[in-house]
Order: structure tokens, then sequence, then C-alpha cells
């Protein structure tokens, strides 16, 4: 019987599904089973899962959306601990082998987590995803103070800690995003969480038009249920979250726009600079680049739209 099950949750993603699997079958600690979930595919996901053979589980169900997908794959898993390869990430070779021997040696850990780079589809690495602020095992109230940067492929969780807490909520009229981060909630309420600091995962950061909206409405349902369980704590962590969410909303589209700036696309690089604006209208940069997109492309690159300087 293996002593993890990694789990994938599937649906459309054929362009980075073997990436991720791959990654996952390549790890050096080797006592795991990897079972992938797909979700109602349409696309070549389906072919993709097919042609790993014998060296992974696929689950086939009717699409219910990640919570549903995770629930699935858990309940058909044999492992003593439960870890998430999101089909978009990626892991290195050691993932397992550091967080495995971790949370086996500490009872009283349910999540053991480590850091990740954050990279985007043209191949560029962001930088790592925790900061040095919260480069540290959170308590449950610093988890009810502000969002905690744990994604679903950092983390490494005891099967029978998800049991007691009856899963993931499983209902896509309510979460389309944000079911990881109230599921951690409910965890660190059983038990502390360990950090390793190493970078461990390589987490895609998605074309911003491609999670907006259903990351707003995850918020919203997300909002609901922590109100809902922990009252005005709960909307303390809901503002917490909105701030960091402004922020990289205005990042995110702020990057976007220096792309475009730096490619001579001065019309696509002022909307996005003006979209930034909206979420931080006293960003001073934001607002130099912005006003340089009015200029020849041949100008605006000698000002610094190439290099990408203020």
């Amino acid at each position: 019987m293996p002593r993890i099950s990694i789990i994938t949750a599937a649906y459309n993603c054929e362009r980075t599904l073997a990436r991720a699997i791959d990654s996952g079958l390549a790890q050096t600690y080797r006592d795991f089973e990897l079972i992938a979930i797909d979700d109602g595919s349409t696309d070549g996901t389906a072919a993709i899962l097919a042609g790993y053979g014998d060296r992974i589980r696929v689950v086939n169900r009717d699409r219910g959306g990640c919570s549903a997908a995770w629930n699935t794959g858990i309940r058909t898993a044999r492992g003593e601990f439960i870890a998430f390869l999101d089909a978009d990430d990626e892991w290195l070779p050691d993932k397992l082998a550091q967080t495995a021997p971790l949370i086996a040696s500490e009872p009283e850990c349910v999540l053991v987590y480590s850091n990740a780079n954050m990279f985007e589809d043209t191949g560029v690495i962001r930088g790592p995803f925790v900061p040095e602020s919260r480069g540290h095992a959170p308590t449950l109230d610093e988890m009810l103070d502000h969002w905690w940067p744990i994604v679903p492929s950092m983390a490494l969780i005891r099967r029978s800690a998800y049991d007691k807490v009856g899963g993931f909520f499983e209902d896509p009229g309510v979460f389309k995003a944000c079911e990881d981060v109230y599921m951690w909630l409910r965890l660190r309420e059983l038990g502390h969480f360990c950090y390793l600091p190493a970078v461990l995962v390589n987490y895609r950061i998605l074309p911003y038009p491609d999670y907006i909206e259903t990351n707003n409405e995850g918020r919203k349902a997300l909002a609901k249920m922590v109100i809902t369980r922990y009252g005005e704590r709960g909307r303390r962590l809901m503002a917490s979250i909105e701030e960091d969410n402004r922020r990289a909303h205005a990042n995110q589209l702020g990057h976007l726009g220096l792309i475009a700036l730096r490619h001579g696309r001065s019309a696509e690089a002022r909307r996005n600079f003006i979209r930034s604006l909206k979420y931080d209208p006293f960003n001073f940069k934001t607002a130099l680049r912005m006003m340089r997109t009015f200029l020849p492309a041949s100008m605006a690159r000698a000002l610094g739209g190439r290099t990408g300087r203020a």
C-alpha cells in the first residue's frame, strides 16, 4: 500500500497536464500512487491520461469542479498522506522526499507545505510565492488575520485529518475558486502546520483574463463560508484577502501593460495600465508608464519601455 496518494484534478488541461504528471512520476521518493481525476474534460485530456497506462490511476466523472474532483480522488486513495498536484503546476524531483519525512515525524502536524516559484507560460520566473514576512507556519489566528500563501500543489496533508473535517466543501454552485483556503482553515483547527522554505514547486501564474472572474466569484463564496463559521474574525480575513487581491490585480495588469509596451503595442499597454490604476490609483510608476504610451513607440522604448525602467 503506498504511503502517499498524489491527487491531480484535470479539466480541459491538455496543454499543461503531461508536464504536471511527469513531474509527479519523477519524484525521488517512490512510495506513492498518482490518481488523476478527469472532471468531464472535452479536449484531449482523456487521451493524455490514457497514455500513462498503469503508471497512474484514472477516475472519470461528470463535471463537478475542483472540490468534487479532489474528493472523488481521495475516496479512492490508499495513502496515509495526500498530496495535491494541480494540472498546470510542476513539482521539483525532491518535493515528496523533503516533505514526507517531516509530516511523518510530527504526529500533531496535519499539513506540511513548501515554498514555490511563480512562473508564466513564457517560462519567465516571477520569484518565490511565499514572501519573507510569511515564511513560517501560521497559527489559526494568523490565518484569520490575513490570507496565508498556501496553494494545493505546495501541500501534503494527513488523510485522517482530511476525513475528520469532512473533505472539501462540494458545491460547484458555491465555490468556483478558493476552496483550498476554507479547507486549510478547518485543518488548522485540528492541528499545526509545518513549513519548508525550500522551493519545491513551480506554480503557474495564469493569464489575467483566465482567472479574474472565477477568482472574484470564489472570494464571494469564501466570504459567506468564513463569516458564517468565524464571525467578525472571518470579516477581517476577507478584508485582508480583498486588499491582497487588489494589489495582485494591479501588479498583474501593470506587468501585462509593461510587456505590451516593450513590444510596441501602445494601445494595449495603455488599456492595461489604466485598469491597473483603477486598483492602485496612486502608483506613480504605472502612471508614468501609461503616459509613455502616448509617445511614438521608438521614443517610448528609448525612455525605458524595452528594459522595464520607470
